[in-house]
């Protein structure tokens, strides 16, 4: 099974390494983690679109979508159909 660990040394404004040993989708994870954590991204609103992710990230819209089910695992966000995923409250 793959390891779906989060890397390490990725913060909120960290570009994207795609040709480091890590999957592009768990750096782009750990950036969001980053930036839910900061701050930018408050509770109860939604996280950038898939659309606006791909075109900051400039990644597959697979790959982001990956990314946001990811975060809906972890407990970061929840997607409702339609409207987006957006930021859960941490404990």
């Amino acid at each position: 099974m793959a390891d779906t660990s989060i890397p390490a040394g990725y913060g909120p404004d960290s570009e994207l390494d795609y040709e480091g040993p890590d999957p592009v989708w768990l750096q782009l994870t750990a950036v969001m983690i980053a930036r839910i954590e900061r701050g930018d991204y408050p509770v109860n609103r939604p996280i950038p679109s898939i659309a606006g992710l791909v075109q900051e990230f400039g990644l597959a819209r697979g790959t982001v979508r990956k990314t946001a089910a990811h975060l809906a695992a972890l407990g970061y966000v929840r997607i409702v159909n339609g409207k987006g995923a957006f930021v859960l409250p941490r404990d």
